[in-house]
């Protein structure tokens, strides 16, 4: 009978501890994040914007260089910030397209608490600034990475983008917390879900999803639940060798840029593509 009244105790312990420090888990931040240049991002600008509650939160831009190309809104995944994703994300600035590197709150030392609703609230200030620098909707492409991929499903549910690029996404938080602590009611314990199944039927642009098959953080069976809950059009790749963070060594890049090629290239730059291509192939 003691062991029982123990072992119950223990448990309801665990509970309450996993409810408390949810937030933690969930929300990592990171480190102090430096200037644009050390990170090699030498023609970066730094646009701070002031949330409703008074947090501010800046962020990163780079302005298309080529007539047409869209700008690409992009969401990192936890334990990290805006510098140590501009190398990965550099091969899109240099196809001509523009990139806004979103911030969070808790995050590259900013100030805040993280949570569902205010990374949401955010979002919107991000997308208003955009909208006032005379980009419209079809002019912007949502690019998520793992926790990321909730904001770019979400920001694209409610504003009808150019397209949808996601990097080791998930159905929901819920459902990676639940199979991770399988012994605890998890879904339940959660403030903050994020139901990106629910949101991503309300995308109605083309949506591009890559995962690797050996994915420990977030397991690859969400990310196909995602994928079927897609009622647009839509493309994926699982990498049979790839984990959580090295999707780019199994050349994530030629797919991304596929997928770009296909839904989001202006036409005239596709048609000069295909008649390069044409012209390359009546010399051979």
């Amino acid at each position: 009978m003691n062991f029982i009244i123990f072992a119950a105790t223990f448990y309801t312990l665990i509970l309450v501890g996993m409810y408390l420090l949810q937030t933690k888990l969930v929300y990592p931040g990171s480190e102090i994040r430096a200037k644009p240049e050390l990170y090699g991002g030498a023609g970066v600008q730094e646009i701070t914007l002031t949330s409703s509650d008074g947090i501010e939160l800046t962020h990163w831009y780079q302005p298309a260089t080529k007539p047409d190309y869209p700008v690409i809104v992009a969401f990192h995944g936890n334990a990290g910030h805006t510098g140590d994703r501009l190398a990965k994300l550099s091969y899109l600035t240099e196809l001509g397209y523009g990139l806004f590197q979103v911030e969070y709150r808790g995050y590259a030392g900013h100030a805040g608490t993280p949570s569902e609703q205010a990374f949401k609230s955010d979002g919107m200030d991000v997308m208003n600034w955009l909208k006032g620098q005379g980009y419209a909707d079809e002019q912007l492409i949502m690019y998520g990475e793992s926790l990321g991929t909730g904001m770019a499903v979400w920001l694209a549910s409610k504003h009808k983008v150019k397209a949808v690029i996601l990097e080791a996404p998930y159905s929901s938080i819920a459902d990676v917390a639940q199979s991770k602590y399988w012994f605890l009611p998890a879904r339940f314990l959660l403030k903050d879900k994020w139901q990106s199944d629910e949101a991503i039927k309300n995308v109605k642009t083309p949506v591009f999803i890559f995962h690797g098959e050996k994915d420990g953080v977030i397991p690859v069976q969400f990310s196909r639940k995602l994928l079927n809950a897609i009622q647009s059009e839509k493309q994926a790749t699982f990498f049979e060798k790839g984990f959580h963070m090295d999707l780019y060594d199994h050349g994530a890049a030629k797919d991304v840029m596929a997928f770009l090629d296909k839904y989001v290239m202006p036409p005239e730059n596709q048609k000069a593509k295909n008649q390069k291509a044409d012209n390359k192939m009546e010399t051979q």
